[in-house]
């Protein structure tokens, strides 16, 4: 196929993408071009348009030093780009890849990757949030997170770790991402216990990205052995390469390797491929992008590093119990009468936290008139809730309606042991369906407690990563999320269980898991049941780093009134990969502008107009 006939009118078709599994031969470059050729020429046989390779693809990954590096970095444009060029035009694709470069001007050199096209270069992205060794010999990414414009649709890149911080993806899709283009040297430490030596899986969190953000996904990995005999350190690529669509559902999954013993730099491309339809660009994802709230956020543009004032200097042992069960709408004894009887069954003298349903009490209103009466029964379910709060000694979140003025909300208040108000949070961000009645509030809050800090949210609001953010850079050991969930967000987790220390749950609500993670704060979650709503309850505990097997999710079912017990440690040990503390020193505050600008300002237009990454207006 030759590049004239790919026109742009194939943005109204649907089109091949290719995730290539490819294994370079370490220490190499020119040597590992005629591999991705090869590779190159069967996805483009098969139909592929847009073609990836893996982070560092040209080289291998694990460098220790400037200096051990220096012979295979390459400038781009460079000979690099200079060989895949000609293949592209001749192919008609789209093709990314990995590379180490170096900037002639400075001489620094970057983990970064390259979008190439029918018609040559288009553009190339530097890794902003750089992991372990690569930190050793690249500078941090300074070309924020841009995106380019194709007859594919608009492609931004990623590049493995990026994923665990949620805003690359997030500042993309504002920018007007279609596909994001995610690449990933990505695997575990040759130990085989992951409490001693786990390593971030990147690839197995791509799907947060595509449903929280309306991007379909091309994600690809290694699947070999690499091993840098110097540093006495290897690390087992696994491969499980994936496409997601916008709404978080699989479109292709590869294998978890388990090429144990393979020879470093050996291993076939194992190439996945799935259909892109530009017709779902626009969606219900996207949609939600309009209805963030920027005024809000203002504080994910703190530097926190390195010296934090606001976190917690004392590990607590939690007991919690999230509290599931059927409502009957707007019937408070008989609800009182349920709740009571899980709770004489579950509580114990050891549980310190108590979590209940959105709406508590009462269930959700469903109209104006009936959230005006829920909020007339406020004080009655205030004195309730108190008097449990006394009676287990425990802290204890709840939610009701209330109303001040001629203005109505929803109220999560999180008591002391003493029943005494120490918390109060007013729903930011109401669903679609709330609008005709509720107000959202207008501040996001930790509160201090003697078990840690402890941030509120409400179960919908997992599909705004920036409010679980302010949670996070104000140093939240616990959210407490009261949720009324029926499956109106949210897809069960498409992680293949191959990348798991320890399996999880069926049931695990992927925006759940997704909050805990990129906050670094544990997620106590309490969901109804049943009802003509037809609630999903999976109520429970979403962790910090469930991949490597640290408290991985502990969920109720579905459809049970019962209250899960929870057991976990506040703040991760030093021992572990990732914590609070690693992600709120790896931020890029001076790249996250874009997150706090108002969508109507002229500022946030000035941004989406620049084909820069950055707008005179705020650099």
């Amino acid at each position: 196929m030759s590049a004239s006939d790919l026109s742009p009118a194939i943005a109204s078709q649907s089109y091949k993408v290719a995730a290539v599994e490819f294994n370079p031969t370490f220490k190499q470059r020119e040597q590992n071009f005629p591999g991705m050729e090869a590779a190159i020429r069967e996805a483009a046989g098969a139909g592929a348009r847009l073609i990836l390779f893996p982070e560092m693809g040209t080289t291998g990954y694990l460098y220790g030093s400037r200096a051990e590096i220096a012979p295979f970095v390459d400038t781009i444009p460079g000979k690099t780009t200079a060989f895949f060029e000609p293949l592209a035009k001749e192919l008609g694709v789209y093709i990314v890849s990995g590379m180490p470069e170096v900037d002639d001007d400075t001489g620094l050199y970057y983990n970064a990757a390259f979008l190439i096209g029918p018609d040559g270069l288009i553009g190339k992205y530097r890794k902003n949030n750089l992991f372990l060794l690569e930190s050793a010999w690249a500078a941090q990414g300074n070309l924020g997170v841009p995106v380019f414009d194709t007859p594919l649709g608009k492609i931004a890149i990623m590049i493995c770790y990026d994923d665990y911080f949620y805003q690359s993806a997030r500042l993309a899709a504002l920018k007007g991402a279609n596909v994001l283009a995610f690449i990933a040297s990505s695997g575990r430490m040759l130990n085989p216990d992951p409490q001693e030596a786990g390593v971030h899986i990147s690839i197995s969190d791509v799907q947060q990205q595509a449903i929280m953000n309306g991007l379909f996904v091309v994600a690809t990995n290694r699947t070999n052995i690499e091993k840098n005999d110097a540093l006495g350190i290897g690390v087992h690529y696994l491969g499980g390469a994936s496409v997601w669509d916008p709404n978080g559902h699989n479109l292709a999954q590869a294998p978890v390797s388990t090429q144990k013993g393979v020879a470093p730099g050996s291993g076939q491309p194992r190439i996945i491929y799935a259909d892109v339809d530009p017709a779902h660009f626009e969606n219900g994802s996207k949609a939600l992008l309009s209805t963030r709230r920027p005024d809000l956020y203002r504080e994910i543009l703190l530097n926190m590093s390195p010296r934090p004032i606001l976190g917690s200097k004392e590990s607590h042992r939690i007991s919690a119990l999230a509290v599931q069960y059927e409502p009957k709408i707007g019937d408070l004894a008989a609800n009182r009468l349920k709740i009571a009887g899980i709770l004489e069954d579950s509580a114990t003298t050891l549980t310190n936290l108590i979590v209940m349903p959105e709406n508590s009490l009462t269930g959700l209103p469903t109209s104006t008139e009936q959230a005006r009466q829920f909020a007339g029964l406020k004080d009655g379910i205030d004195a309730y809730f108190t008097s449990l709060a006394k009676n287990y000694a425990s802290y204890l979140v709840y939610s009701v309606t209330e109303q001040t003025g001629d203005s109505l909300y929803t109220l999560a208040q999180l008591l002391d042991p003493h029943g005494v108000v120490v918390g109060r949070y007013r729903k930011t961000h109401p669903d679609a369906t709330e609008a005709e009645w509720l107000t959202g509030g207008d501040s996001l809050s930790v509160f201090n407690t003697q078990i840690g800090r402890i941030g509120l949210l409400f179960g919908g609001e997992a599909k705004y990563p920036e409010a679980a953010d302010v949670l996070s850079v104000n140093r939240a050991d616990v959210i407490a999320m009261p949720a009324a969930w029926n499956g109106q967000f949210g897809v069960a987790d498409g992680l293949d269980k191959g990348f798991l220390a320890v399996p999880y749950p069926k049931n695990t609500n992927v925006m759940w898991y997704s909050t805990a993670k990129t906050a670094q704060a544990y997620l106590v979650v309490a969901n109804f049941i049943g009802s003509d709503q037809s609630y999903k309850g999976s109520s429970g505990l979403y962790s910090l780093d469930p991949t490597n097997g640290y408290y991985p999710p502990q969920l109720a079912a579905e459809h049970s009134d019962t209250a899960i017990t929870l057991n976990f440690q506040t703040i991760a040990p030093t021992t572990w990969w990732t914590s609070q503390q690693y992600i709120i020193d790896g931020r890029r505050p001076s790249i996250y502008v874009p997150l706090i600008l108002d969508h109507k300002g002229d500022c946030f237009s000035q941004w989406l107009a620049s084909e820069d990454f950055f707008a005179d207006c705020w650099r």
